[in-house]
């Protein structure tokens, strides 16, 4: 008899451990779920949202309750997505594949786009910066991101989006995925120079559709391409600072508003090598300003003189103009809207923290060619738009006057404009022999004529250009050494302030008698034979 219970019992208790009333965690019946789906966690968003809400909980006690009931199955596109949304690199430099290789470290459902095709894409390899290595013992990684031949048939959304390069690159870059971005996407840009985001405002978004969540971004990381390899090599390590933009392009910046951190923002601070952080707008400024005023006022220096970056350590009329130019530079941010709140930026352009940070910058490139000057060489298109074009555009904006970074963003056009026609001429006038080289001379003595009347317009007051127009009538030489006296002035920074007519009579007074003395000196020397010299 206690055998039969005892058995009766252990039968009672084995269906009781095997029934689907069970509410024990460990002994549920698994869902039955479609093969694609296998191997995924068997929760769901919104289950997770309620459990985390607390505010709706099962109280029925009726035994149907108490059974599984299956949701609703999603389609297999759409539950095969994870929890993080796919992040869509668009660009063809190197910090593109830098910023693609470090996401796949954490994510996978990293993208790489291109919006051109490019016949021999390169940065197959990615060398992080190690300084305990030595460069023998160096290595490079596989680049775990791939960019994808454009896909035009590819209407996809894109909810986070990536976008690097080139100042005048944006436009292009952000027109070819315009139909697979609205308002629920994201975009953060991280190209060189500044008035990007107004520009592709301007050109794509206002006005014709809802525009994207903006996000501002700059990185200190140095990147170089490594032939040799075929990698973007990291030579030293930086940080990544984010901010966000305006909604409205005409809204006033509020500095010191707290920044919420936004899901994107959250997505890139996970990566360690990026090193990225979230901050006010006036101090993103502080971070971006010093490198971007650097370039405006050193290239441009470079590409007029030819020269590479060190030679402004020892010449002291290129070290005049860089300072005019960033003296003007200085001048504009310190009187713009969004700085004036900012007391630590203000000191910063104030005070010698600038320059010290370009002489610092010059000092470590040492002998190396200008990238300005490599790009105007071979005829390429450069961000003179984004970098001094900004300022210049800002500065019309506040009624401030900027002759000197005027001066050079023409200069620098007629330099590009003139390789471009010698590049097109030597094509075309291969074999026309003599004549056309006679018509590219033309062409570059016409170039020069008109910038340097250009440089005599910022030197001179009307009146006193008029002056110096009748002396050439009838003086043409003495014209001429007058206007490469006043270039030299101003190339050297004596000239603080335009020349007037009655300082131009006084340089040609001066003028007048220096040659005076130096006719003496000469017919002196002519009469070396004349006993009275040999008395002396």
């Amino acid at each position: 008899m206690r055998a039969s219970a005892l058995l009766s019992r252990g039968a009672a208790s084995g269906r009781h451990f095997a029934s689907a009333a069970t509410t024990t965690t460990h002994h549920k019946k698994p869902e039955a779920i479609p093969p694609e789906l296998a191997g995924l966690p068997l929760s769901r968003p919104w289950h997770v949202s309620e459990r985390k809400a607390g505010s709706i909980t099962p109280t029925s006690t009726t035994p149907s309750s108490r059974f599984y009931v299956p949701s609703v199955v999603l389609p297999a596109e759409t539950a095969k997505s994870g929890p993080v949304h796919k992040i869509h690199i668009l660009g063809d430099d190197g910090r593109s594949r830098f910023i693609a290789h470090a996401l796949c470290s954490v994510y996978d459902s990293v993208e790489m786009l291109s919006f051109r095709h490019i016949p021999k894409p390169r940065y197959h390899y990615v060398e992080k910066s190690q300084p305990e290595r030595t460069r023998k013992s160096t290595y490079a990684e596989k680049n775990l991101a791939s960019a994808d031949k454009p896909d035009k048939t590819d209407k996809s959304h894109i909810d986070q989006l990536v976008v690097t390069g080139r100042g005048f690159e944006a436009v292009k870059a952000v027109r070819s995925v315009k139909d697979r971005v609205d308002e629920n996407t994201s975009i953060c840009l991280l190209n060189d120079g500044m008035g990007v985001l107004e520009q592709v405002r301007e050109e794509i978004f206002k006005g014709t559709r809802r525009e994207p969540n903006f996000l501002l971004g700059h990185m200190s990381h140095a990147l170089v391409f490594n032939r040799n390899r075929g990698s973007v090599k990291e030579l030293k390590a930086g940080r990544t600072v984010l901010t966000k933009a305006d909604a409205v392009l005409e809204t006033t910046k509020d500095l010191h508003a707290s920044l919420d951190r936004t899901d994107f923002m959250r997505s890139l601070q996970k990566v360690t090598s990026l090193r990225a952080t979230t901050s006010r707008y006036d101090e993103w400024l502080r971070f971006k300003l010093p490198s971007m005023i650097f370039t405006a006022a050193v290239e441009p220096v470079c590409v007029l003189l030819e020269m590479p970056y060190n030679g402004l350590l020892y010449n002291r009329s290129a070290q005049s103009m860089m300072n005019k130019l960033l003296d003007e530079m200085s001048m504009l941010v310190q009187n713009l809207p969004e700085v004036e709140g900012s007391p630590q930026l203000q000191a910063f352009l104030r005070g010698e923290g600038l320059k010290k940070f370009c002489y610092r910058r010059i000092t470590g490139k040492s002998m190396a060619p200008s990238d300005l000057l490599k790009r105007v060489e071979k005829g390429l298109q450069t961000d003179m738009n984004y970098q001094n074009g900004y300022f210049l555009k800002r500065a019309s904006t506040l009624g401030i006057d900027m002759p000197t970074n005027q001066m050079m963003v023409q200069m620098i056009r007629k330099a590009r404009l003139e390789q471009l026609k010698s590049q097109g001429g030597g094509a075309g006038g291969a074999g026309g022999g003599p004549s056309g080289q006679q018509q590219q001379q033309d062409q570059q003595r016409q170039q020069q004529d008109e910038a340097r009347q250009h440089a005599l317009n910022q030197i001179l007051h009307p009146e006193a250009a008029d002056r110096l127009g009748r002396i050439r009538l009838v003086k043409e030489e003495r014209a001429n050494d007058i206007e490469n006296r006043l270039i030299t002035l101003a190339q050297t920074g004596q000239l603080r302030q335009k020349v007037t007519e009655a300082q131009l009579k006084e340089l040609l007074s001066a003028m007048a008698d220096n040659k005076e003395e130096e006719k003496i000196v000469v017919s002196r020397r002519k009469a070396w034979d004349d006993d009275d010299d040999l008395d002396l």
